[in-house]
Parts: C-alpha cells; structure tokens; sequence
C-alpha cells in the first residue's frame, strides 16, 4: 500500500496550515492594537526645547552627565512631532489643539469642541463628539486632572462644546452633566455662586448662584479642596471624586513645594485617579494636562518652566508604570502647542566652551528694517509658537505616532482606534 498523501491531499494540508498561521497573525495583531485603557498625557506649551532645558536641569547643567540623562518620557516606545495649527490660525491657543485632540476635527481659536462654522464668543457651531464621551457611552470609566482650572480650555475640550472658551461657568455646568468619574485641579471660584464663598474663602465667579459643589456631592461625588483630604481618600471604596484644591489655578510645582498645605502633585493625582478608575473591568480614559508648564512660558518664567516640565514628567512615570503592568494601556504623551520661543543658546555668545547655556523665551518680540535685523520685545508675556511639538507613545497602536509628522487630529484617531470605537 502507498502510504503518501496525493499531491491534492499535500496542497490541503498546506492551505490548512497557513490559513491558520494567517488566522494567529490576525488574533495578534487585533489584540496587538487594541486598548482597555486610554492615558492621555497633555504638557501645555510643551515643546522640543523645554525638554531639553529640563534634561539639562537633570543633569545639574553638567556636559558631561548630560549625555546619559533621560526624561521618564524618553523611554516611551514610540516618538513623532505634531502639526499644531488651528482651523483659522497657524499659531494655535489651547481651545482648538485640544479639541483637535478630543474630537479629530479642527476649529477656530477661543472655541471648544464645535466645529469651524464656531466663531469665538460670536457663533456656535456644531458640537464635536468628544473621545471622553464616546468613552463614557461605552461603558468606560473616564478621568481629567490639570494643574489649571479645570474648567480652562485643555481640560473642557474634552467634556464642553461652547463657542467661547472664557464661558468658564458655561463650561462648568456641562462638567457636573458630563458623568466624568473622577475631576482633579483647580477651579473652585466657578463652582459656587458669586455671592457666596468657596471653602477656601474666596467669592465665586459665575454670576449665578448656581452651588454646583453641593450638586455634586448629591451625586456621589467625593469632594476634597487640600492635600492632606486627599490623601485620606480610599481608591478602593470611592467610585467618583471632584478635587479642587485653589479657587483658580493649582500653584506652580516650586510654590506647592514650599508650601505647608501641599497641594497634590500633578503625579499623586494621576495615581490616584488610575487606581479609581482601573477598578472598572470595562477601562477607562483618563486625561492629564500638565497646565502650567505653558503658564511659565508666558510669564518667560524658566525656573517655574522646568519645575513644572520635571512634575509633568513624573506623570507620565506614573502612567507608563502602570501600563507596563497592564499591555492593554496605551499612553500618549504630547503637547497642545509651544509657549514662550525657548531658545537655548551659549552662555557665553563668543565663546560657546566657555559656559552653560542662557535659556530665554524669545517670542513676543519683533525685527525692525536696518544693516542688520534687531529685535525688539513688544510684549511683557511670551507667546505661544506654531512650532511642531513632540509626541510619544507606548502599548497597543503606539506605532501609529511615528508616522514622520502627523496632525494633531490624528490623536483622536489613534485613540479611537485603539479604543475599536
């Protein structure tokens, strides 16, 4: 008897064979792109120079240790550059690069999460689904933390469509109806009525007497307003948390520091945050802006600018220690826009060994006509810049930052993507 398969027979075994290899290459490449969880990482005015200014404060301003020093983003899987431009400007505000990131579409300045048919404090346009509310629709748990109020333009592009991004009280109340589970920053002055006091002691500014921390609270709300309630806060028996812990912005890193009611880092709060919101079995999307790195730049501020990068910094640890836990977390680290035109040039302008390094803030200022261009600063506070900005990803869909330059539309892709939304 032969005991040979029949050509036919070989043929089939091999079309079985790889119909299979090719069926596992698809299960993996499925479970390869896809994400439980979603950490968006936002450092506000956040650009290529301001990371290498706090690698070299790393490094204690040393050459030679300088070459080893890496920031906790640097070790990100993944890296790119982002386009930042808005809908009607080359030089963006923080109010469309969010939304640009929050909903995939591109809208004017001052306008929050409407379409381009918006004109800031004149028109409303179309409201723009969120990627917060696509994730609250499915069943996922959803978190903001900023060092800035909360209701300022990164953080309510993701849960607020208004035309104007100064309608803080506006903003406010379409944050107590968004369903977000845990909200941590500052902001307290737009949650109490104007005649009446915050529990810091300040008046609140809504121009209503709407007490929206009281509603809040009857929502199941845990509310605390300093450190040390915070940290009382049990992750594993509080399903939904509003921290607010100054009546407008949180202070810069440097002045939390010194202070003897410390306020919770930016990383204490990220930590906090993913421990409530990873008890869903479903996931989570959390956003973490890192607000006042771009206050510093204004301000043309370079201690404040690092402090605040370095805390930024120590989020983006906190979040990819976790996902290096859980492969089903994809985090993304980037910037809404740059602030300030750091430049990082010579100490010394003759000799360039002869020194460190003499960071200023160089944008709001302009050339005059003559042999040679001088420069001539117009403006106390620096500007934001239309300079790409950086990008870094880790865990399922990462690659996708790496793509050359991408468009900052693209992150609300990539997170939807992930998310199989």
């Amino acid at each position: 008897m032969n005991t040979r398969s029949s050509p036919a027979k070989l043929f089939l075994a091999i079309a079985i064979i790889c119909s299979s290899i090719q069926l596992g290459m698809a299960d993996n490449a499925t479970h390869e792109t896809s994400a439980k969880n979603v950490i968006l990482l936002i450092g506000d005015g956040m650009g290529f120079p301001q990371l290498t200014l706090a690698r070299i404060d790393k490094a204690g301003g040393n050459v030679t240790q300088y070459g080893s020093v890496e920031l906790f983003m640097d070790g990100m899987e993944q890296t790119g550059m982002v386009k930042t431009s808005s809908a009607n400007s080359l030089v963006t505000d923080s109010a469309p690069a969010s939304s640009a990131m929050a909903t995939g579409e591109k809208t004017n300045n001052g306008v929050i999460s409407q379409n381009s048919a918006a004109i800031q404090g004149k028109r409303d346009g179309e409201n723009l689904t969120t990627i917060l509310e696509m994730a609250e629709d499915s069943g996922l748990s959803t978190g903001l933390i900023t060092t800035t109020r909360i209701t300022h333009a990164t953080p309510a592009a993701f849960y607020a469509h208004v035309d104007n991004r100064d309608n803080e009280s506006e903003i406010a109340d379409q944050l107590f109806a968004s369903g977000v589970e845990v909200i941590l920053g500052g902001g307290l002055q737009y949650f109490t009525g104007e005649n009446d006091t915050d529990p810091l002691g300040n008046y609140g500014k809504r121009g209503d007497e709407r007490a929206l921390l009281n509603e809040f609270e009857s929502q199941g709300y845990a509310l605390v307003y300093n450190g040390s309630s915070f940290q009382k806060i049990d992750s594993n028996t509080t399903d939904r948390l509003l921290g607010l812990f100054d009546s407008s912005h949180m202070q810069y890193d440097l002045e939390r520091l010194s202070g003897e009611e410390r306020d919770p880092s930016l990383a204490e709060m990220t930590s906090k945050a993913i421990s409530i919101l990873s008890r869903n079995p479903k996931g989570f999307f959390l956003m973490v802006e890192g607000g006042r790195i771009d206050h510093a730049g204004h301000e043309r501020n370079i201690s404040k600018n690092v402090a605040d990068t370095l805390a930024f910094d120590e989020a983006v640890k906190v979040a990819t220690d976790f996902a290096s836990l859980n492969n089903d977390t994809l985090v993304i680290v980037t910037a809404d826009h740059e602030c300030g035109g750091l430049v990082l040039q010579p100490e010394n302008l003759d000799v360039y060994e002869a020194g460190g390094i003499n960071p200023l803030f160089a944008s709001g200022t302009t050339k005059t006509q003559g042999p040679r261009y001088d420069f001539i600063t117009e403006m106390e506070e620096a500007t934001h810049t239309a300079v790409d900005v950086p990008i870094m990803a880790s865990g399922p869909g990462a690659e996708k930052v790496s793509k050359g330059v991408i468009d900052n539309t693209r992150i609300f892709e990539i997170m939807k993507e992930a998310f199989g939304f």
